[in-house]
C-alpha cells in the first residue's frame, strides 16, 4: 500500500521517525560534545603531568636530561620563538590549561610544526618550552554511527507497527461512514484500540443503529400510508366512472391519477433495499429507455459516449432516468438531453432540460425529501421526492450528484460515478 503523508498513519509514521531521528542524533551530538570535552580534560591532565615532571627533572641533583622538544631558556629566547596566544585550534585547550597553573604564570605560544607552550612560572626565573599534547581518546564517533542507525531503524519498525494497529479502527470507521453515506447496511464495528477510540466506536455503532431504525420506521410509515391509500383510490376511480357528468368524472379521475402517482413515489422512496441484479451497459439501457419514453410522447436527445465499460444495475438506472425525465417535463421544458462520458474522475451521466432552472439559494435543499419549490417549480402528482430518490440511488451506486443552472437556461443534473466505487457497489 502506498504511504500517504496526509493520512493518520502517514502523519504518525512521519512524527515517530522525526522524533526518533532527532532524539538519537541529538544524543549523538551531545555525546560528541562531551567526548570533545573529555579529550581536552585528558590533554590538560597530561600536560600538567608533563610540566610537573619537567620541574622535578630541573630540581634534581644532578639535573636530569630533558627531551629535545623541551627547552629551558631566558626571556629573550622566549620572545624570539613565541608570541601571545592567538585565536585558533589550541585556544580552548590552552585556556583550560592556563586555569590549572598558579596565579601570575606567563604563557607564550610557539606555532611551528610541533606547537609548543612557553611557560614562566612565578617561582622560576627561566621559561620552560613544552609541546602541546592532544589525547585522541576515546575512539572516534564513526564507530558508534552504525549502532545508532540500527537502533533507530528497529525502533521505527516497532513504532510503525504499533501506529498501524492504533489507526486501523479509525480507517475501519471511515470505510463504514462511506458505506453509510451510500445508504448501504453497515455492520457494527469491533471495539478495539485505545480507550478514546473504543468510546468513539461505541457511539458510532449506536448512531448507525439509530439511523437504521429511524430510516426503517420512516420507510415503513411511507409504505404503510401508500398501501392504505391504494384501496380508497381504487374506489374513487370506480365511483368517478359511474358519475353521469363526464366533466366531473374526468376531473375526479385526473385527481385520482395524481394521487396514485404520489403514492407510487412514496413506495419508490421507501424501497431502500439494495438491488442484487447484475449490472448492464448504461448506454444500451438508456437507448432502450429513450424508445420507451418516445412512446409516451417524451422525446429525449441522447449523447452516449461512455462505452461498454459504464455499467449499472438496471433498476437503479431506470429509476434515476425516469425521475429526472419526469422532473424535466414537469418543471422544465423540452428538449431533454441525456449524455454519458468517461471522465478522468469516473463515469459521467448528465440530464439537461431547457426550463427556468433552480434558484441558487435552493440548490442545497432540493434533494431533501418532500421539498417542493412552489410555485415556480410546482406541479401535479409530485410530492417533492423525485430528486431525493435520485440522490439516494446515486449514493447507493457510489456516485455523487451535482445540480447546476446552465448559462443558456435550464437545469443540468450531473452524476459522477468513480470507477472503483461503482465497481464495488455493483
Amino acid at each position: 500500500m502506498k504511504l500517504r503523508i496526509d493520512t493518520l498513519f502517514g502523519r504518525m509514521a512521519l512524527l515517530i521517525a522525526a522524533v526518533l531521528f532527532i532524539s538519537h542524533f541529538s544524543w549523538l551530538a551531545i555525546l560528541r560534545m562531551d567526548r570533545r570535552q573529555q579529550q581536552i580534560d585528558y590533554s590538560v591532565e597530561q600536560m600538567m603531568f608533563q610540566l610537573q615532571s619537567i620541574e622535578r627533572a630541573l630540581d634534581a641533583k644532578p639535573p636530569v636530561a630533558l627531551p629535545s622538544l623541551i627547552e629551558v631558556a631566558d626571556t629573550a629566547a622566549a620572545d624570539e620563538h613565541s608570541a601571545e596566544p592567538a585565536p585558533g585550534r589550541p585556544r580552548r585547550l590552552v585556556e583550560q590549561f592556563v586555569r590549572q597553573l598558579p596565579a601570575g604564570t606567563q604563557i607564550r605560544l610557539e606555532d611551528e610544526t610541533t606547537p609548543r607552550l612557553w611557560i614562566k612560572l612565578p617561582t622560576r626565573a627561566q621559561w620552560i618550552a613544552m609541546p602541546i599534547l592532544f589525547v585522541h581518546n576515546p575512539p572516534p564517533d564513526n564507530r558508534m554511527l552504525p549502532g545508532v542507525v540500527l537502533v533507530v531503524g528497529v525502533a521505527i519498525v516497532f513504532a510503525l507497527l504499533i501506529a498501524w494497529q492504533i489507526q486501523r479502527p479509525v480507517r475501519d470507521m471511515a470505510e463504514a461512514a462511506e458505506q453509510l453515506s451510500r445508504q448501504h447496511a453497515v455492520k457494527p464495528l469491533r471495539e478495539r484500540g485505545p480507550h478514546e477510540l473504543r468510546q468513539l466506536i461505541v457511539r458510532f455503532n449506536r448512531m448507525v443503529a439509530d439511523l437504521a431504525r429511524i430510516d426503517q420506521e420512516r420507510n415503513t410509515m411511507l409504505a404503510g400510508i401508500a398501501h392504505d391509500l391504494k384501496t380508497p383510490l381504487a374506489r374513487l376511480r370506480l365511483r368517478a366512472e359511474m358519475l353521469s357528468d363526464p366533466k366531473a368524472a374526468a376531473g375526479v379521475t385526473r385527481d385520482v391519477d395524481s394521487m396514485a402517482a404520489i403514492v407510487e413515489q412514496f413506495l419508490s422512496f421507501a424501497q431502500s433495499s439494495e438491488p442484487t441484479a447484475r449490472p448492464v451497459p448504461v448506454d444500451k439501457r438508456i437507448g432502450e429507455l429513450a424508445l420507451s419514453l418516445q412512446e409516451q410522447d417524451r422525446t429525449v436527445v441522447l449523447e452516449l459516449a461512455a462505452g461498454e465499460g459504464f455499467r449499472m444495475i438496471a433498476t437503479q438506472l431506470d429509476r434515476i432516468i425516469g425521475n429526472l425525465v419526469d422532473n424535466a417535463y414537469a418543471y422544465g421544458a423540452p428538449p431533454v438531453c441525456v449524455a454519458t462520458a468517461r471522465a478522468p474522475d469516473g463515469w459521467r451521466l448528465t440530464v439537461e432540460d431547457q426550463g427556468p432552472g433552480i434558484p441558487e439559494e435552493a440548490m442545497e435543499r432540493v434533494t431533501l425529501p418532500f421539498v417542493r419549490l412552489d410555485p415556480a417549480r410546482g406541479g401535479n402528482a409530485h410530492s417533492g421526492l423525485g430528486l431525493a430518490i435520485v440522490d439516494r440511488l446515486v449514493r447507493q451506486a457510489g456516485g455523487r450528484l451535482t445540480l447546476l443552472n446552465r448559462p443558456d437556461g435550464g437545469l443540468r443534473v450531473e452524476m459522477v460515478f468513480p470507477f472503483a466505487a461503482l465497481a464495488q457497489a455493483a
